[in-house]
């Protein structure tokens, strides 16, 4: 289950890094005429600064789920190693 988590933001993580990587352009063009991003394109301007949100959202619950996960695994070799106790 939490790898299916996993997965499914790091799928997500993709998806806004192509968004965010779409103004790219717009913006190194803005940046060589002294332009603002912002005010040139405001509506990219918003899209971009609401993935990016998004996304440093999303590494935060993914650093959480990594953590979650090694102590899963951790716990299963733990128990994995637990003789049964004789009757």
């Amino acid at each position: 289950m939490v790898q299916e988590q996993i997965n499914a933001l790091e799928s997500r993580q993709l998806e806004l890094q192509a968004k965010m990587a779409s103004t790219d352009a717009h913006a190194a063009k803005c940046t060589k005429l002294g332009k603002k991003f912002s005010i040139q394109y405001p509506e990219e301007y918003t899209e971009y600064l609401e993935a990016n949100e998004e996304y440093n959202r999303n590494e935060e619950s993914l650093a959480e789920l990594y953590a979650q996960r090694e102590a899963e695994a951790a716990i299963e070799a733990a128990v994995g190693h637990i003789e049964p106790m004789a009757g």
